[in-house]
Order: C-alpha cells, then structure tokens, then sequence
C-alpha cells in the first residue's frame, strides 16, 4: 500500500448467476437474480436466488437468503421441494458450508448470521433436511458475508413433491462481495476519492505522482474456464473535479496496463466518474495480451493525458457546446460558449461567455483589454471598445431582433493586432420534439435494485411500428447512456445515445423491425427492449371501412375486419372474437373509418379509434 494513502471498506453484495460450469449466462444484479433455464422432470425451470439487504454496510447481524424455484412453463414458484445446497471458495474449490435444505412453501428461507465457527438454529424434517419457510426461516451461524470476494454456491434439487429426480439438476451460482472503498491521494494536496468494484475485494491502491497514474489491484482468476463463466467485471473510480491532473486533461483507462476503452462521465457538478466494463469477449482478448507476471491479478489503471483543449467533435455554439478559436497571430486561444442553451432566438438576451487562455499552457490569463464588434446578416449591431477582464473571463448579454448569421470578432487584445471570429444563427424557436413514445430513464436507476422488478427504464420493454421514435427522458439525478446491445456482449452500431446528462433525453427513430435490447454503459444493470411490428393493413379492410363509413355495409360486416386486425396481432387485444353490443357506435368513429380510408389519417389513428370501442365496450370480446 502506498505510505500516502488509506481507505476504509464498505461492502456491497452483488450477484452473477451461471448455469453449468463453463457456459456463460448473464444474470448481474444486486439482490436477485434468475438462473438459466433447464429441462427435467418433464417441464422447465429456473432457480432464482435472493438476498435481503442487499447492501452490506459491515454492521449487519443477518443476511437474508432465499432460493426458489420456478417452474418456467406454468409461470409459477413449486413448493415442496429438497436441496443440496453447497457454499464453496470458487478459488481453492473448498466448502465452506455444505446442507440439505427443504422449502414446505414457495421458497427455501434462511437467514445468514456472520459468525467464525458453523452452527444451524431451526427444525429438521424426518429425513434430515433442514427447514427454510416463510414463516421460520433457518437460522446458519457461518463464516460468510464477512469481507470482499466471491463465494460460489451450487443448487442441487434433489425431489419436488416428494419424487426424487433421478438425475437431479445442479444450478451453479457465484455471489460477489464488492466494495466501495474510500481512499485519499497526498500529492500537491490531499484528495478523497472513492473506488467501487462489482466483482471482488481490492488489495491496493497506487498512484505515481512522476507518471500522474493510479492504479487499483484486483485479484483475478485469468483461468479460460473461469472467464467463460463471467458476463463481465464493473469497476468504477469517483475523482473529485478539484483535482486538475485528471479534471482538466484527457484520462487513458488500462487494464494491466494494456489501454481499454471506457465510459468516462464528466457531467457531474463535483466529480467524474471512470466507468471499466469489461466483457467477458474482452477478457478472453486480454488473456492473451497480459503481461505474465499479472496473471493473478486485474489492475485497472488511469492515467493522465493531454490537456482538455481539444473542442467537442460537431460542436454547436447554438446547442450550448464550446467552440475555441485560435488568434490570427497564433498568441491567444479564445474560448466562447452561449448561454441559455439551445435559446438563440430572436427577442431573448443572449450572455456571450468568452474566456482569454495562452494557446500552450492554457492557463486563463487575467487582465484583459479588447474590442469585440458583432455583425448580423453583415450588418454592424453592436460595438464595443477597450473592454476590460481583470479575470481572463467576461460575459456580455446581448439581443438579436431578427434571425439570421451572427459574426462575432475580437480583436485588438491587449492593444495588439490580433484577432479571432466566431459565427453561429439566430433562429426562430424550434416546435418541441415530437415522440412516438416516450421511456423515462427512472429515478434512482444508477443505484442497483430497479434492476429487480425491470424499472430502470420505463417502460421495460416498448413496443413500437416501422418509423415510429421513441424519446429517452432522464429523470434521474445521474447521467445515463441508452446503447443497443448488452453488458456481456457490448454495444452493437444500432444506436448510442452517449452521456445523457440529468434533464436532457436522447431520441431515435426505428426504421426496421426488430428486437432491440439496449442498456446503460454507465450502470450495465440497467436493461431495456425495443420491439418493432412490421404489419400491414390489408386493402380489403381499408374498403371496408370506407364502406361502412358511408352505410353501404353493416357494423357485423365491419366487425370482421376488426376480428382480424386481432388474429394478427395489429389490434391489442388479448381475447380472439368480436361481436357488436347494443350500444350505438359513435359518429366520431365513423368519421374515423371514411379519413383514413381516403388517406386522410393514418393507420396509428385508425386503430386508436377502434381499440376505443373495445376498451369502452361498444365491441364485445368474447373467449373462444
């Protein structure tokens, strides 16, 4: 450990479920977690393993510990059934804990107590087993949940019903103990920063002040075996702002100092958050790349790069991006942004924010006089002489009465002959962006958990047509990305949205059908889907409705059209036959039907119209 620098451990506890030995599953989530499925005993199923809390501060006196059994088929938890249930070191392949467990209801339930030596508190059935329900979950004195690693747990069922299995099925299972871990940094000054691994404890950290790279130590198992069997391993560094060797120059991310690529989040208001995602395709890649002599161990490194004075690619002064201009002597860079963001319109005050910095260092140079004219559409509007900044920074309100370009030069800085321009528009306010459908990214999702009832974006899964978008909205406090693909596999091309800042959204429009699943690089157990429909309405129901809307056929013949709107999956309905009530079809509906048969509305509205006569009864459906 390095002399300038301590940390304390808070522990968290994750959970990676995978099925057999060597066959990767993804199942990575805080609390809870589904196994894959298997055949036997005539239907399929899957183990679904939980703990309460999910959390671990360190001070708790029990862990809360469940396994149920699903049966996949019929959607439901089976009773009655006995485990073999082995807790083992997934590094040396020792037990730790070893026992036969039996659930009378929907779920085996113990509670873990973090004790040295092994004791079991509760009842036995007739053959053995010790009892898990509900309403008396066994207590397990054990040397478990007591600091940082992985610990692997193997579910054998052994009978369902009372019927043993003649081959009973083993689900093999690894609970992760990760860490928040708090450390400090003693170079030009003290700095608190926070390092948090999903995967196992940390041993050490280092930074180098000569080379300005830290470095945090995992221990790793870089057996092949054993990196088929992960999805992936998260990792994440908290760097205050306030320290400048990162904050104000480019950050390289290493993995045993081979360079990675990462997600590196700088919209917070005090820290930047350095996210490692590693797939399990990745490792494999880097297996061979390692050097030898860190095959025990994963060290996710940071170091700093050059500085941050290279603009946004496609930056937009409009859109609130900063652009920089270097002076025609080469002796200034200056630096403008506008604010409000995205109001450059006419009729609203306009700050111009300028900063004065030398083009090698940087630095922001003070005591600053310069002249600074604005032309819109070539015409002079304001002039403004022997401005004076004591600070290298000024903001200037300005307003446009019209749209148009904006030329924007300065000059004469310092009373030398030096100068640099700046353009952007003035544009009347843009109508506000219209979506198909809209998905909030939830509140609180960068903390694991929403993950367990599929929350962390809203809806879960979005079913859409051919050329609709869909609107991502943040409305968590934290920045957020929305990439197609998975963790373990990593993004696709399809779509990436890139930091989505709190307030701000991402918008995308689906051109093809398909099933798409996304989710945020930044907090990987946040999962979404996106399912576009390719249908089409026939012609003949089209002439239908044309019909019906001028009298020529009857609503029974009309309701046909409707029945197969529903066979074919175009109206959401769950049930499969229709029929006309009592009720009077509105004459609205019908208007409805006579527009979109003459192309006046489309087909979204049409079927709107018709699913309003379900949902309010006017069409009665029936159950075959």
């Amino acid at each position: 450990m390095n002399p300038k620098m301590t940390h304390s451990i808070f522990v968290l506890l994750s959970i990676i479920v995978i099925f057999g030995t060597v066959q990767s599953a993804y199942a990575h989530g805080l609390g809870s977690v589904e196994s894959d499925i298997q055949f036997f005993n005539q239907n399929y199923f899957k183990v679904k393993v939980e703990t309460n809390p999910d959390v671990l501060h360190g001070d708790e006196s029990e862990i809360g510990f469940k396994i149920s059994t699903i049966n996949h088929d019929e959607e439901r938890i089976v009773s009655n059934i006995e485990y073999l249930i082995d807790i083992v070191n997934p590094e040396t392949g020792e037990s730790i804990l070893s026992f036969n467990g039996y659930s009378p209801d929907e779920s085996f339930n113990a509670k873990i107590i973090p004790k040295n030596e092994i004791n079991f508190l509760g009842d036995k059935t007739t053959d053995d087993f010790w009892i898990g329900s509900s309403n008396k979950p066994l207590a397990i004195e054990a040397p478990l949940f007591t600091n940082g690693g992985l610990v692997q747990v193997d579910i054998k069922i052994l009978s369902i019903n009372s019927e043993s299995l003649p081959r009973p099925p083993v689900f093999e299972t690894l609970l992760t103990i990760g860490e928040y871990i708090p450390f400090e940094i003693d170079s030009d000054k003290k700095y608190d920063l926070m390092f948090a691994t999903y995967f196992d404890k940390i041993d050490k950290f280092h930074y180098d002040e000569n080379s300005q790279k830290l470095t945090a130590d995992m221990p790793f198992n870089w057996d092949v075996e054993f990196i088929k069997k992960i999805p992936y391993v998260h990792a994440e560094y908290y760097i205050p702002k306030s320290m400048k060797v990162f904050h104000e120059h480019e950050i390289k991310m290493t993995v045993n100092s081979i360079p990675v690529l990462g997600t590196i989040d700088r919209s917070g208001d005090k820290e930047i958050v350095v996210h490692f995602l590693i797939p399990t395709k990745k490792l494999m890649k880097l297996y061979d790349e390692i050097p030898s002599d860190t095959q025990d161990k994963i060290i996710f490194g940071l170091e700093s790069g050059k500085l941050r004075d290279i603009q946004k690619q496609n930056a937009s002064l409009e859109s609130g991006d900063k652009v920089i201009v270097l002076s025609t002597e080469e002796d200034w860079k200056f630096h403008l942004t506008l604010t409000p963001e995205g109001k450059i319109n006419p009729n609203n005050e306009i700050n111009l924010n300028l900063e004065f910095r030398d083009p090698i260092t940087n630095i922001v140079i003070p005591q600053i006089t310069y002249d600074l004219d604005i032309f819109l559409n070539g015409n002079q509007i304001e002039s403004f002489r022997g401005v004076e900044s004591y600070d290298g920074r000024d903001s200037l309100p300005v307003i446009f009465d019209s749209t148009g370009a904006v030329i924007l030069r300065i000059s004469n800085v310092n009373y030398f002959d030096t100068s640099g321009e700046f353009s952007f528009k003035v544009t009347e306010p843009k109508e506000p962006m219209i979506a198909d459908k809209i998905i909030d990214i939830a509140l609180n999702s960068s903390l694991p958990g929403c993950e367990l009832n599929e929350s962390c974006y809203l809806p879960y899964e979005q079913k859409l047509s051919v050329d609709e978008m869909v609107l991502w909205n943040n409305i968590d406090s934290a920045a957020h990305t929305v990439s197609s693909g998975n963790p373990s596999e990593g993004k696709s091309d399809y779509f990436d949205s890139g930091i989505i800042a709190p307030g701000d959204n991402f918008s995308q429009k689906f051109d093809t059908a398909g099933l798409f699943s996304y989710y945020c690089e930044l907090h990987p157990w946040m999962l979404g889907v996106i399912s576009v429909d390719d249908f089409t309405i026939p012609s003949w129901i089209k002439n239908n409705a044309g019909w019906w809307a001028d009298g020529t056929i009857d609503d029974n013949s009309f309701v046909q059209g409707i029945q197969y709107l529903i066979e074919n999956n175009i109206l959401d309905v769950t049930s499969q036959t229709t029929e006309t009530s009592q009720e009077k079809i509105p004459s609205w509906i019908k208007n409805n039907a006579g527009w979109w048969a003459d192309g006046t509305i489309d087909d979204n509205s049409f079927i709107t119209g018709i699913e309003w006569l379900v949902s309010n009864g006017v069409i009665n459906i029936k159950n075959d």
